[in-house]
């Protein structure tokens, strides 16, 4: 190991960049491998119509650096883009960044990570951290007839901006969040909108509205910014309840289902559609979407509403389970992202040639949402078992990194690589699976739902994150390798 430590950090959207900023306040050595022209992740690659984040925006900042630009209580995507990008700027993170460079494999040698790019090039690290995200690997539908269409079809993260809607029947397919945010905007925009609604889900109507100038100005008195993040945070209780409905039954989840029913019915009057619109399933087993007009806009003449499961396409068209044609000139497939591939296909081969692949074999896991046992010094953020779901992303984000870096002072100190044990890793597993039978998340299939079976989510609340990092319990890692000094 050099005399501090050399790190190659494999993605710069929003984990990617904290790390890097942190990492860097630290004096550690830093390369950034980006595969994109440009930072921010997912909000790079993601710009589709009506793009928006789904937690209040303030909650969203890094505590390093706050805004008081914002445009709406939940931004649109482009100013959390616009907002990434500042913050690589400010914090001095572009020189750090290799653009255009993707990662094709990592491995374990001789006490190093050689990190090589698909174009050929090996770099050497101490250590490596693994930033690529859980909505980067676009999932698309099995289909009969989807290469038959004669018209524009693209996933919903792959957006064709050189296409004009004006005069075109679009078809969007999916009901997760960017389905429902393009549904409501196109609607909006007076576009012939068909939404493919194979089962309904649970939505919540949260209005968003603009940020005053009053309000721009007061964020930039830390004592009132504070006292409107409070207020945020009190709006956010009483529009969302309590973190613990989803976490336990009881009165809150009872209180939030009848919340939920509440509004489908003032918002959707007749009794027939609202019928069609009433998830089966329970509350809170999926991810719920958040719009502020989504089932207005659906009940407007230009947006008609396909519920069931679809039958095939044809060269024009959707036709539907029951037969009838839906004649379209784009089609937005809305569908989601493999979210359990994490850094697949990335090649990954640790300690005594043990690969990735193999230990996820069947499930992913972690200790943690950061390391994996036989893969020494190598730690991931956001990994499995973390609170996408639960937690602003910051916030999770303040928490594994700070733990990661006390991790980091042991391994120069000692100059020695560690990694969890599999014990401890079962541990925490078996933790996170004793919890969840309790949760919503367990209630149905859903895109947390590995091929175990096992919901791959934090079932604990806000605080519990926080509080599994307090202690550095160094009897969770094993060395591999001797000490330096050892070998001199």
């Amino acid at each position: 190991m050099s005399a501090r430590l050399r790190i190659g950090i494999i993605g710069a959207g929003m984990a990617g960049l904290y790390a890097a900023y942190r990492l860097k306040e630290s004096g550690y050595e830093v390369v950034v491998f980006e595969k994109n022209s440009d930072v921010g992740g997912t909000w790079l690659q993601n710009d589709y119509p009506g793009l928006h984040v789904d937690v209040i925006t303030r909650s969203y900042e890094f505590a390093e650096m706050r805004s008081s630009t914002w445009s709406k209580r939940y931004a649109p995507g482009v100013e959390i883009g616009a907002y990434l990008k500042s913050f690589a700027r400010r914090k001095g993170l572009y020189p750090l960044i290799r653009f255009g460079s993707e990662v094709a494999e990592a491995s374990w040698h001789d006490g190093v990570w050689q990190i090589v790019t698909t174009d050929g090039e090996t770099h050497v690290f101490d250590v490596a951290m693994v930033a690529t995200g859980f909505l980067r690997v676009p999932k698309m539908p099995r289909i009969e007839g989807m290469d038959d269409f004669r018209g524009t079809a693209f996933h919903s993260s792959r957006w064709d901006h050189s296409l004009s809607f004006t005069g075109k029947r679009v078809g969007v397919i999916g009901t997760g969040s960017s389905g429902i945010q393009i549904v409501s905007e196109l609607g909006k925009r007076g576009h012939d909108v068909v939404h493919f609604i194979r089962t309904p889900q649970w939505i919540q109507i949260k209005e968003n509205p603009s940020i005053s100038w009053l309000e721009k100005l007061l964020l930039r008195i830390p004592a009132l910014a504070k006292y409107w993040d409070t207020r945020m945070a009190r709006l956010r209780v009483k529009t969302d309840g309590p973190e613990t409905w989803r976490l336990e039954p009881g009165p809150d989840r009872d209180a939030a289902n009848q919340r939920f029913l509440d509004v489908l019915e003032q918002e959707i009057p007749d009794p027939a559609l609202r019928r069609k619109l009433t998830p089966a399933e329970p509350l809170g087993c999926k991810r719920i979407p958040k719009s502020p007009d989504y089932y207005r806009v659906l009940q407007r003449p230009n947006v008609q509403p396909v519920f069931g499961p679809l039958g095939h396409i044809e060269h024009d068209g959707v036709v539907d389970g029951t037969g009838v044609k839906h004649t379209l000139d784009v089609i937005v497939f809305a569908t989601g992202f493999d979210t359990h591939a994490y850094m697949r296909p990335m090649r990954i081969t640790g300690a005594n040639g043990v690969t990735l692949d193999e230990l996820w074999q069947g499930a992913v896991f972690s200790y943690r949402g950061v390391g994996l046992p036989q893969m020494p010094n190598l730690f991931l953020l956001n990994g499995p078992f973390a609170p996408i779901n639960s937690l602003a992303i910051p916030l999770c984000l303040r928490d594994e990194v700070g733990y990661l870096l006390r991790l980091l002072a042991v391994i120069e100190r000692d100059r020695t690589p560690i990694a969890p044990t599999r014990a401890a890793t079962d541990r925490f597993v078996d933790t996170i699976r004793e919890k969840l039978p309790q949760t919503t998340y367990s209630l149905c299939d859903n895109w947390y739902t590995d091929a175990s079976g096992t919901q791959v989510i934090w079932p604990f609340t806000r605080a519990e994150h926080g509080r599994q990092y307090d202690e550095l319990n160094l009897d969770d890692f094993e060395t591999f390798g001797l000490p330096v000094e050892a070998l001199s």
